[in-house]
């Protein structure tokens, strides 16, 4: 949709204009093995990065606090969380998910197939 006229306040006659851009987007959703008194966070410097190095920064997560704060967990068995990065250049063929912190313990998944639908589930 382009150039869309709004007029948010009935009595004015000013327009706002704006333009929709399609955004591409990568989801993947993570699983761990999890017991009670495990604590988790992501940190905002996970990336996707390709072949050539091209780094897709973390945009959105859902199930799991980002640092400095910890998600406990109460519960035995798998932990779920989705992590939303920025799209992968088109010609991106295999990349690595990989979280870059200064302490041990970082997720890192690497050899990702790419697929159409830019959807993935991984077991962290």
């Amino acid at each position: 949709m382009k150039n869309t006229v709004l007029n948010p306040i009935k009595s004015s006659k000013t327009e706002v204009k704006f333009e929709l851009q399609d955004e591409k987007q990568v989801i993947i959703h993570c699983a761990m093995a999890c017991m009670p008194g495990f604590c988790v966070r992501i940190w905002k410097t996970t990336y996707l990065i390709t072949e050539d190095g091209g780094k897709m920064p973390l945009v959105f997560w859902e199930g799991i606090s980002l640092f400095p704060e910890w998600t406990n967990l109460y519960h035995t068995g798998m932990f779920h969380f989705t992590l939303i990065f920025s799209g992968l250049p088109t010609d991106c063929k295999v990349f690595s998910m990989v979280e870059e912190i200064n302490e041990p313990g970082g997720f890192a998944v690497k050899n990702i197939v790419r697929n159409k639908k830019d959807v993935y589930k991984i077991q962290l």
